[in-house]
């Protein structure tokens, strides 16, 4: 049962594989891959981790119920495209600090990464469990982003704490006492990513490449 739910999960092995790569990300399309299974990477353990301590030595058990193996399933998707989000953010503003770029080309290629991420990292997902409001929120958003603020430190990594704890499938009681804690949780999680990705951006690099994809 736990194995055929993990495999419903968006892109979970795929990201967990991609965790391992060192290589340069100095062109868009590891730009992209990077965003979409980090971003899935962080969702399922983040999610899992908060489950697995709520529940403890009945952890293993829940699995075994229909129902609340789809709660996890639609609790991973939401919490997903919230990661993915932040980390667009995040990837996207560091690349147009660095380049630079202009505003209006990093909202253009964070609209990329975003759409990109969703139909690769939710590719085996009903169409109809996806929120409607997905890319909406996403186009608000870019519409109130600080890109400089979100280059820097954890400033863009403000929605997915949020989410994981709304979202989670666990009591409502439990959803407003471990507000700190989930947020500090998956915070631990996004700073190893964060130092992963600026070990191995190369900004400049992927500018040109993504300039030069648009004129083709």
């Amino acid at each position: 049962m736990m194995l055929s739910l993990l495999a419903r999960l968006p892109g979970l092995f795929k990201s967990i594989a991609e965790r391992f790569d060192r290589s340069p990300i100095d062109t868009i399309d590891s730009l992209y891959l990077f965003a979409r299974t980090r971003a899935s990477f962080v969702a399922q353990t983040a999610l899992f981790g908060y489950l697995k301590a709520r529940m403890g030595t009945q952890f293993r058990e829940y699995f075994t119920d229909d129902v609340f193996s789809q709660a996890i399933q639609d609790s991973s998707v939401k919490v997903f495209l919230s990661c993915l989000s932040d980390l667009t953010v995040h990837t996207v503003a560091v690349v147009a600090d660095s380049a630079p770029m202009q505003h209006l080309e990093a909202e253009v290629m964070a609209r990329e990464c975003f759409d990109l991420g969703m139909r690769e990292g939710l590719a085996d997902i009903e169409p109809g469990k996806i929120p409607a409001d997905a890319r909406e929120r996403f186009e608000q958003r870019l519409r109130e982003t600080d890109w400089a603020a979100a280059a820097a430190g954890g400033a863009a990594f403000s929605l997915s704490p949020v989410d994981l704890a709304r979202h989670a499938p666990v009591i409502d009681d439990f959803k407003v006492r471990d507000r700190n804690i989930v947020a500090t949780s998956i915070g631990n999680n996004w700073r190893e990513v964060r130092a992963a990705f600026g070990n191995r951006v190369v900004p400049g690099s992927i500018a040109v490449d993504w300039r030069r994809a648009r004129r083709s």
